[in-house]
């Protein structure tokens, strides 16, 4: 028993003495590796200062300063403005429009360059009598113009104007909801017609038209009936 504890004894104080030596060994391990990289740091540098200082110093030569020679500053020439020609003309399209079925009329009574005010009117193709109207003004941006508006019969619509430079009056209308009961409602889908061009306008399908046309002949006909009074008289002269 005596020898048995002995053993132990002694042991332990060899595990504990290969534990310390162990400990030792790694703490001189990493003082090692530590000590070598500061000696390799060390050489590098003085090596890098060795490097710079074998470089030989270059002395730089003077560089040769041009004399400055005065040159000839040319006077400003006065140059053209450009002027801004508008992008229509705003009176040319003043006036009555009609559309290419003869339902439609556009009555233009203010326009310029910044807005646009004017009536629209649509007829319906079966019943005449039946209407729908609206009072529209809108900005005018460019040579086009959107416009949206509400008729007198609760149609709600929108659409667009284009002033061609050639003096043709672009439309575009639309309904995107239609009134409560109505059976007239906007629409125009190709180009308007001026009321110069009103003898394209198809009479037998747009009232307007034809109030247009019968009150043409009225002032033919009063142009004519002077023309016609004056003969008598100078007949009667003559047998004087």
């Amino acid at each position: 028993m005596r020898k048995n504890k002995r053993r132990k004894k002694r042991l332990r104080a060899v595990l504990i003495l290969l534990i310390i030596l162990f400990i030792l060994a790694g703490l001189g391990g990493m003082l090692y590796v530590s000590h070598r990289d500061k000696v390799e740091k060390e050489q590098r540098r003085e090596a890098a200062l060795a490097a710079l200082d074998s470089i030989p110093e270059v002395t730089a030569t003077p560089a040769a300063t041009a004399t400055p020679v005065p040159t000839a500053t040319p006077t400003p020439s006065l140059t053209p403005v450009p002027t801004i020609l508008p992008a229509f003309e705003p009176e040319n399209y003043q006036g009555i429009w009609y559309s290419e079925d003869g339902l439609t009329t556009i009555d233009i009574y203010d326009i310029s360059l910044k807005s646009v005010s004017f009536t629209y009117k649509r007829v319906n193709g079966k019943d005449p009598s039946m209407t729908a109207e609206a009072d529209v003004t809108a900005e005018v941006a460019g040579n086009a113009t959107q416009f949206r508006f509400k008729d007198s019969e609760g149609n709600k619509a929108k659409g667009e104007f284009v002033f061609d430079k050639s003096g043709e009056l672009y439309v575009k209308v639309k309904t995107y909801e239609r009134g409560d009961g109505s059976l007239t409602y906007p629409k125009i889908p190709k180009k308007m017609l001026p009321i110069m061009k009103a003898t394209k306008v198809p009479m037998n399908r747009n009232p307007t038209a034809k109030a247009v046309k019968i009150l043409l002949m009225k002032i033919q006909k009063n142009m004519r009936f002077p023309t016609e009074k004056k003969k008598p008289i100078i007949q009667n002269d003559q047998k004087k």
